[in-house]
């Protein structure tokens, strides 16, 4: 954990409950069965999330309240097509869906608790613009081990050994015909270190259907690092940027863009 953490955790603390139009119902967060998603949050900026831990809040605020996905990319725009990996509770998806009106998200999701959750904070947001595809993405079609890691609906990976259940995938390659779509303008991906084996096992081909990039990098779960990564995109015609995490430093967000779109 970087030095500056414990400023960044007081200022968000203070941010967080100013942006929450019902602060007292955090309290539930800690008490209720994480994976239930009883807890109704509602945000000052219009959104309505069902959570079931802290850590679900978290995730809200840096993904829809600090819109870090923007501030490392760039902003979406109106009518783009938006795939969504390891969408979880849904709160880049309904964020997402709401800066496209005109386009559409396609929300990836595997473990069935989760795609639950995600599908009722569509509802409560009443997004009309979404596909939900309950699958993981992998570096092949079919199933895939996927490991439960704690309470919370935003930690389980593929990347994981000994996954204790097993669930649908596809590549990114398959993708497209899964959600019935023929493009992606930008792919947002947090997939807990499974987006190494997704992307190296991609053909040119595929990576060229998706002219920007945007995902956690996760280091130390497997034996690659965002360096790796960001050195493979850059072989195959991205540019890179890479956004530190505020207080862990093996995470991060890599930005990746082709050259013949705007970063």
């Amino acid at each position: 954990m970087k030095r500056s953490a414990f400023s960044y955790y007081i200022k968000s603390i203070f941010n967080l409950l100013r942006q929450v139009h019902n602060p007292f119902s955090l309290l539930n967060l800690g008490l209720a069965d994480a994976r239930a998603g009883k807890t109704l949050v509602q945000l000052k900026s219009g959104e309505r999330f069902y959570l079931g831990s802290l850590l679900d809040l978290w995730v809200v605020k840096e993904t829809v309240l600090d819109r870090q996905y923007e501030a490392a990319s760039l902003a979406l725009q109106p009518d783009w097509v938006v795939v969504d990996v390891g969408a979880a509770m849904g709160d880049y998806t309904v964020w997402a869906a709401r800066q496209v009106p005109q386009g559409r998200v396609v929300a990836l999701e595997p473990f069935p608790e989760s795609v639950r959750l995600l599908e009722r904070n569509l509802l409560e947001n009443q997004i009309t613009n979404v596909i939900v595809l309950p699958a993981a993405v992998t570096g092949k079609s079919g199933a895939a081990g996927l490991t439960l890691v704690g309470t919370s609906l935003v930690q389980h990976s593929t990347a994981l050994e000994g996954g204790n259940t097993t669930v649908a995938s596809l590549s990114l390659a398959d993708l497209f015909e899964a959600a019935g779509i023929t493009r992606c303008d930008y792919l947002k991906m947090d997939c807990e270190g499974a987006e190494y084996d997704i992307l190296f096992s991609a053909s040119l081909e595929t990576l060229r259907r998706f002219p920007r990039i945007c995902l956690e990098v996760h280091d130390g779960i497997t034996q690659y690092s965002h360096k790796d990564l960001a050195d493979f995109l850059r072989g195959r015609g991205f540019h890179t940027r890479l956004t530190p995490n505020p207080v862990h430093a093996d995470l991060a967000l890599l930005y990746a863009w082709r050259e013949e779109v705007t970063s």
